[in-house]
């Protein structure tokens, strides 16, 4: 079977589930349904989870019983991405630039 790499995740999906985008990069059914949850989290739905580590809302919940869950929406190669606090964290420092100036820049990368 053919296959063709996300230029995301850079998993190799068969053809019939991968996007090819103006660009000529690949897009694969998994990376795209991510990019659409966050926008659906930026208009008010409800969560699905962390992208990243891929703990759903209910168990990110569950596992910080009495603190409020948050969850980032970070541009990341080139699409949206939600990610929870943990899997958020090492990826701002490598991207300070685009925090720069801002209250979330000012807060999140206090120790960077």
């Amino acid at each position: 079977m053919e296959t063709a790499a996300c230029s995301w995740c850079t998993k190799h999906r068969p053809l019939w589930r991968v996007h090819r985008l103006a660009s000529n990069q690949v897009i694969c059914d998994y990376c795209l349904e991510w990019h659409y949850r966050a926008l659906d989290f930026l208009g008010g739905a409800p969560p699905a989870g962390c992208q990243v580590c891929e703990k759903s809302w209910q168990l990110l919940s569950d596992s910080t019983p009495g603190a409020v869950v948050r969850l980032y929406v970070v541009p990341k190669d080139g699409y949206l991405q939600l990610m929870c606090a943990a899997c958020v964290a090492p990826y701002l420092p490598k991207q300070k630039q685009l925090y720069k100036g801002t209250r979330f820049g000012a807060e999140a990368l206090k120790t960077s």
